[in-house]
């Protein structure tokens, strides 16, 4: 595990119904602008990935500073009910605080950071999302992710479902690089669009949750991320190690930032797996 950006807490007598594992890489770049904080305790586990951007240490502040920020207001609150509604709490807090950093001088540093949290209280998951990092569900041998992407791409998907735009302007415009351009991110100064999931999702036992940020699926398909975990399921820390590093070698030009984190719901004490 790279320490280095990723904060892990365990403040459980070894009795959490969820094991969890976090792995990073720098990739090919100059800067680590992810990070990531992991906090396990008996009943509730809290998982976070803040992909920053900005220039110089713009993108490395901007994740770390708000990743410390949500793991201090739980660690101060303590919530033991309504987590979808202290993640999205949490996610215009950290996006004033984004906003707000300023250089050595004092000028704003218009640095950003993507989002995704998630959290899990008996045997029931609560998740966040700005951005376009990502949060999978596996079980049994189906992967599902639960957040969309906030970029000009899924804009121009929305317009081609209504009919506000041709097929012929979607292929050309999402052939362009322009469109992974974030439409939501921290740093904004009031987010444009904020995903939670409105009702708790009921986890089975052997359920995996993956968090990640996009230097990973943008090398790896869902099938490959899928079959990376179910082969090496038996450890998650070998399971999310390889899949980043697998990502790595198969990268098509320079690898991005990545980072993941894989959560196992065990079950909760007498619960059976379905």
């Amino acid at each position: 595990m790279n320490d280095s950006n990723i904060i892990v807490k365990q403040n459980s007598d070894g009795k959490s119904p969820v094991t969890a594992a976090a792995f990073s890489i720098i990739g090919h770049r100059e800067y680590q602008q992810d990070f990531a904080g992991l906090v396990t305790e008996d009943r509730t586990t809290l998982a976070v990935i803040c992909d920053g951007m900005g220039g110089l240490n713009g993108g490395e502040r901007a994740s770390r500073e708000a990743v410390q920020l949500l793991l201090e207001d739980y660690e101060r609150e303590q919530p033991s009910q309504q987590f979808t509604e202290f993640l999205c709490q949490e996610a215009a807090r950290m996006d004033q605080l984004v906003c707000g950093l300023t250089n050595s001088q004092g000028q704003p540093l218009k640095a950003g950071s993507t989002t995704v949290s998630v959290m899990i209280h008996d045997g029931e998951l609560y998740w966040m999302s700005v951005g376009d990092s990502r949060i999978y569900v596996l079980r049994g041998t189906s992967i599902v992710p639960v957040t969309r992407d906030h970029n000009y791409r899924r804009e121009l998907e929305d317009m081609l479902a209504k009919g506000e735009i041709t097929k012929e302007r979607f292929q050309s415009e999402t052939a362009t690089r322009r469109a992974d351009a974030l439409t939501s991110y921290l740093g904004m100064g009031g987010l444009r669009r904020l995903e939670r999931n409105m009702q708790p999702f009921v986890l089975e036992k052997g359920d995996m949750v993956l968090l990640c940020s996009d230097g990973l699926y943008k090398s790896l398909d869902e099938h490959q991320i899928q079959a990376m975990i179910l082969d090496n399921q038996a450890s998650l820390t070998v399971a999310v190690r390889r899949m980043v590093r697998m990502a790595k070698e198969l990268a098509v030009k320079s690898q991005d930032n990545t980072t993941a984190v894989l959560l196992r719901y065990e079950g909760m004490p007498g619960e059976e797996k379905m």
